[in-house]
C-alpha cells in the first residue's frame, strides 16, 4: 500500500517568534508548533516537564471519598482487595496502589487479577463471590476496570462488599452503582486532564491516601519518596496503554523514565536485565514499548498477571530475577503464537481476494489465543491500514480484540454495532468484544458495513506526517540533542520526522540485521554526509547504488559507539529520484533552516 507524504504547513514568523521567546532553535520551535505548543511559556513548560506541574489528585471526581474510605479501612484493620486488569496498565496500577497501602500501614491488603482466558476482562461475578468468601465485608477497589460493571456493582452490594471503582476507559450509557466512582472524565467533574491511564488514576488515589497519613496536604516523607519512586511503574503503564504523551502524561513518563534508569527497584532491575535495558545511556518510551512492557503483558496473555505484580513489588532480588526469567520465556512463547496467528490471518485475507473495498478487517478462528489476538490486530492494522478486530472462538463464547487506525474511533463504531454482543469496552484506539460464536458472522458483516460508511478516502490512505523539510547540514549534534529534549515520544507527541530532498547515496548501501531486512547507508547533500539506517526497507532499497538521488523521510537520532557520539538518520521512507510520481510522492514543501 502506497504511503502519502504530508508535510506540515508552517509560518516562518511564528517559528521565529517562538524560537526567540523560548530560547530554542527554529527547528525545535517548528516541531513544537506542530504539536500545538504555540507560546514561549507553554514551550518552556513542555521542555521542562516539572514534577510540580502535576494536578492535585483532589480534582479527580471521587478521589477524596475513595481515599477517605481506604484510610479508614487501614486504621480499622479492615480487609482491602485491589481488583486489577491483566494488562501492563492494570498490573502497574495494582502494584502502585498495593505498595502504597502497605507502606501506609495496611496489614490486610490483597490483590486479585482475573485470568484472561478463563475469566475474561473486567470485574466478573465469580471473582466477587470468591473475594466475599475469602474476605467478608472487604473494601474492593478496582484498577483500570469497572466503569462498565453495572451488574457486578449490584452483586458486590448484595455480597456485603464495599465497592470502589477506579478506571479511565470510555464511560457507557449507564454508570455502575458503586459506593464511589473515580474517573477523570466522570460527568459533572472538572478535572483538567482526562487522558490518564488506569495506573495513573491509581497513582492519584495512592497520592491522596498518602496525604491522609501526612498533614492532609502533603504525604509524610517516606510515603512521598515512595510516590516519586512509583512513577516508574506509572510511566511504563502510560506508554504501554498508548495514551497521549502530553501535559500530565508527559510529566509522569519523563520523571518515571529518569527514576527507573537512575535507581530501579528490585523488580524493575530484574525486568530491565532480561529486556537488555540495564546498560542503556538512557531509558526511552521505545525501550518500554518494545522491551519492558511486552514481558509484563505476556504474563497476562499466557499465564497469570499476578506473577508480574509479585515481581514488581518484591524486595527479594532472587525472587525478582526468577520471575523475570519466567516472564522472558513466556514472552518468547507469546511471540511464536503471535507469528502463527498473523500468518493465518494474512493467509485468510489473501484467500478471500485481498483487501478490496473492506471497511474493516474482522476475522475469527477456533484455536486462536485470546491473549495474543490484540497484538496481531495491531500488526494487521500496520499491514492493511484498516480497523481490525480478531476473534478467538472459545467453548462458551467468542472473545475479540480490536485496534484502530489514526483518526478513527473504534469504540464508537463497535457501539453502533453492539446489538447482540455479550459485552464490549475500550476506547477510540483499542477495544474488546465478547459474543456468542453464532453471532460472529452477523457482527462481522455489520461492523464492516459500518466502517465502509465511516471510512473517508482520507482515512483509507496511509499518511506519513512530516514536520519540515530540512537541509542535512543543519542537523549537527547540538541541534539533534536539543530535539531529544522533546522526549518522551509516543501518541500525541510523535518523534520529529523530517524530509531531505534530492539527497544522494554516498558509497554502496549494505543490507544488515539477522533477518537481512535493514539497509545501512550514507546520505549526502551539499557538503554534509550523514550515516543512516533504513529499518525494514532492505527490499525496497534493492538496486540503490552510489550516487543515486533520492528524497528521504527520517527521524534524526544520536548514535554512540566506543564513547563517540554522532548524528544518525533513521529512515522511514524514501523515493528514488527517477521513479515516476505516484501516491507516495512528497507534497510541495519549503525548507526550514535551523
Amino acid at each position: 500500500m502506497a504511503t502519502r507524504w504530508r508535510v506540515q504547513p508552517f509560518d516562518r514568523d511564528r517559528i521565529a517568534e517562538l524560537s526567540r521567546g523560548a530560547g530554542i532553535s527554529p527547528l525545535a520551535a517548528h516541531v513544537l508548533l506542530n504539536r500545538g505548543v504555540t507560546d514561549a511559556a507553554s514551550a518552556r513548560a513542555f521542555l521542562d516537564a516539572r514534577l510540580n506541574g502535576l494536578n492535585d489528585p483532589e480534582g479527580i471526581p471521587g478521589v477524596v471519598d475513595a481515599a477517605d474510605r481506604l484510610v479508614a479501612a487501614i486504621r480499622r484493620d479492615r480487609s482491602i482487595v485491589i481488583y486489577g486488569d491483566y494488562d501492563v496498565d492494570g498490573v502497574c496500577g495494582v502494584s502502585v496502589l498495593w505498595a502504597a497501602l502497605k507502606l501506609a500501614g495496611a496489614k490486610r491488603v490483597d490483590y486479585y487479577i482475573p485470568h484472561r482466558v478463563q475469566e475474561g476482562y473486567g470485574v466478573n461475578p465469580e471473582a466477587l463471590r470468591k473475594i466475599a468468601a475469602d474476605h467478608p465485608g472487604a473494601l474492593v477497589v478496582t484498577v483500570d476496570c469497572g466503569i462498565s460493571a453495572v451488574a457486578e456493582a449490584l452483586l458486590a452490594r448484595e455480597l456485603g462488599l464495599e465497592f470502589v471503582v477506579t478506571d479511565h476507559h470510555t464511560i457507557g450509557s449507564e454508570l455502575p452503582a458503586a459506593d464511589v466512582l473515580v474517573h477523570p472524565r466522570l460527568p459533572g467533574g472538572s478535572y483538567p486532564f482526562g487522558d490518564l491511564c488506569g495506573a495513573a488514576v491509581a497513582f492519584k488515589l495512592a497520592w491522596q491516601v498518602c496525604k491522609g497519613f501526612g498533614d492532609g496536604k502533603k504525604a509524610s516523607p517516606h510515603l512521598r519518596d515512595y510516590l516519586v519512586q512509583s512513577l516508574g511503574l506509572v510511566a511504563m503503564a502510560t506508554v504501554a496503554d498508548v495514551v497521549p504523551l502530553r501535559e500530565e502524561n508527559r510529566i509522569l513518563v519523563r520523571h518515571g523514565l529518569a527514576g527507573v534508569h537512575g535507581a530501579p527497584t528490585v523488580g524493575m532491575k530484574a525486568l530491565m536485565r532480561v529486556a537488555k535495558c540495564l546498560d542503556k545511556r538512557k531509558l526511552t518510551a521505545g525501550n518500554i514499548g518494545f522491551g519492558l512492557a511486552p514481558r509484563i503483558n505476556a504474563a497476562g496473555r499466557l499465564e497469570r498477571a499476578m506473577r508480574a505484580v509479585e515481581m514488581l513489588t518484591t524486595d527479594d532480588a532472587t525472587l525478582a530475577e526468577r520471575i523475570a526469567d519466567e516472564l522472558d520465556e513466556v514472552n518468547r512463547r507469546r511471540q511464536e503464537v503471535e507469528r502463527e496467528i498473523f500468518r493465518q490471518a494474512t493467509e485468510q485475507i489473501r484467500s478471500e481476494g485481498g483487501l478490496n473495498d473492506r471497511g474493516a478487517i474482522v476475522l475469527g478462528r477456533q484455536g486462536w489465543h485470546p491473549g495474543v489476538i490484540g497484538i496481531v490486530a495491531s500488526r494487521m492494522v500496520e499491514t492493511y491500514h484498516r480497523p481490525t478486530i480478531l476473534v478467538a472462538f472459545g467453548e462458551e463464547f467468542a472473545q475479540g480484540s480490536g485496534r484502530s487506525i489514526p483518526g478513527f474511533n473504534l469504540y464508537d463504531a463497535i457501539h453502533q454495532c453492539s446489538e447482540g454482543l455479550i459485552g464490549f469496552g475500550g476506547h477510540s484506539a483499542a477495544a474488546g468484544v465478547r459474543m456468542s460464536a453464532d453471532h460472529f458472522p452477523v457482527f462481522a458483516e455489520r461492523f464492516d458495513a459500518r466502517c465502509r460508511g465511516l471510512m473517508t478516502p482520507e482515512l483509507r490512505e496511509r499518511v506519513l506526517n512530516i514536520d519540515a523539510e530540512v537541509p542535512l547540514a543543519t542537523l549537527d549534534l547540538r541541534t539533534v540533542e536539543e530535539l531529544e529534549k522533546l522526549e518522551p515520544h509516543g501518541m500525541g507527541n510523535p518523534r520529529p520526522v523530517f524530509l531531505a530532498s534530492r539527497a544522494r547515496v554516498v558509497g554502496e548501501p549494505r543490507v544488515v540485521g539477522a533477518d537481512q531486512k535493514h539497509l545501512q547507508l550514507k546520505l549526502g547533500q551539499g557538503n554534509a554526509v550523514v550515516k543512516a539506517i533504513a529499518w525494514g526497507l532492505a527490499e525496497k532499497g534493492k538496486g540503490l547504488a552510489h550516487d543515486a538521488e533520492l528524497d528521504a523521510v527520517f527521524s534524526p537520532s544520536i548514535n554512540e559507539w566506543n564513547g563517540y557520539r554522532s548524528v544518525q538518520l533513521e529512515i522511514k521512507d524514501f523515493l528514488v529520484a527517477d521513479v515516476p510520481a505516484s501516491a507516495a510522492a512528497p507534497a510541495t514543501v519549503a525548507a526550514v533552516g535551523a
